[in-house]
């Protein structure tokens, strides 16, 4: 269902860029893809303050001056060229915009992002950028380690949590990882106020077979067969992703793997609180946004073609 073969990897002239690079190095080592594009967005109103000196002092042209740099980079940076030769792709206009137009127009399976980039708005640009490109997206900041052994799938019985388990299995069929089901749930305050963590526990107990049938119902609908792990924890703070967050860090887990929740056609182009959240700087762990990329593909043709 999920392929790894044209990995689009996306700069932004910011210190983020070699962390990003480095990590390609990872992952094509892992995925062997057979095409990777390295892509940075100039806009032509936002001229870098390091290139802002030079041009005083260099008549060439700027998106001249900024594809040295960035070639500059992947070239001290990326040290698998004797197993691919990356393209290195530079467009001016707007960010979300150029970068969804060539996604798009070039099948990519894979977007690679840094949680922490450099674009004018940063986080909103990001967030568009997930909500509208037809790919899944990989968000990693500066501290990611270069594996993937433990895998966490966040669950909320779903189909979009079916389509996360199926891009965990491709992966794991690259490296083995374990993989593991998680939901958390969520009481009303008024009647599950504050608690001690061990009222909690006892509160966890009494709600387990619930959960658990739940769990059991989204394996039989959707023919899971693999025995997959699965555990649940309690958002008592009405905030999902940090409770996943929290999880995964207990738990030493490498890559965080969740699906869209697509209320209708239009919420593709949208995401959801949680996954906004977990693509947040302050998380380290490594989020992987997963698309339906049918779906996607069929919904952004719609709308812009």
């Amino acid at each position: 269902m999920f392929k790894f073969d044209n990995m689009l990897i996306c700069l932004d002239l910011t210190d983020m860029d070699e962390a990003l690079i480095s990590y390609t190095n990872f992952a094509v080592d892992t995925f062997k893809p057979k095409r990777l594009t390295f892509i940075h967005v100039m806009d032509s109103y936002d001229i870098p303050d390091e290139l802002a000196d030079d041009l005083e002092h260099d008549h060439r042209p700027l998106d001249e001056m900024i594809r040295e740099e960035i070639e500059e980079k992947v070239n001290a940076v990326f040290a698998k060229q004797d197993m691919i030769k990356p393209e290195i792709v530079l467009e001016t206009g707007l960010t979300t915009e150029k970068i969804i137009q060539f996604a798009r127009k070039n099948k990519t399976d894979l977007a690679i992002m840094g949680k922490k980039v450099g674009y004018v708005g940063q986080g909103a640009v990001v967030r568009n950028i997930v909500g509208l490109i037809p790919s899944s997206v990989l968000l990693i900041s500066e501290t990611t380690p270069y594996q993937i052994e433990k895998v966490l799938v966040r669950t909320n019985f779903a189909k979009p949590s079916f389509v996360a388990w199926n891009m965990a299995k491709e992966i794991a069929g690259y490296t083995n990882a374990e993989i593991e089901f998680h939901h958390v749930y969520k009481l009303p305050y008024n009647y599950f106020p504050e608690q001690s963590p061990q009222a909690q526990q006892k509160l966890k107990k009494k709600i387990s077979p619930y959960i658990e049938k739940q769990f059991k119902k989204f394996v039989s609908k959707y023919k899971i067969t693999d025995n997959p792990g699965f555990d649940f924890s309690l958002n008592m703070k009405d905030d999902e992703a940090q409770s996943l967050y929290n999880y995964a860090v207990r738990n030493n887990i490498d890559l965080l793997i969740t699906g869209t929740r697509l209320k209708s056609k239009l919420a593709n182009i949208l995401l959801d609180s949680t996954s906004e959240k977990l693509a947040g700087a302050g998380k380290n762990i490594p989020v992987l946004i997963v698309k339906d990329t049918k779906e996607s593909v069929g919904f952004l043709k719609a709308l812009f073609d």
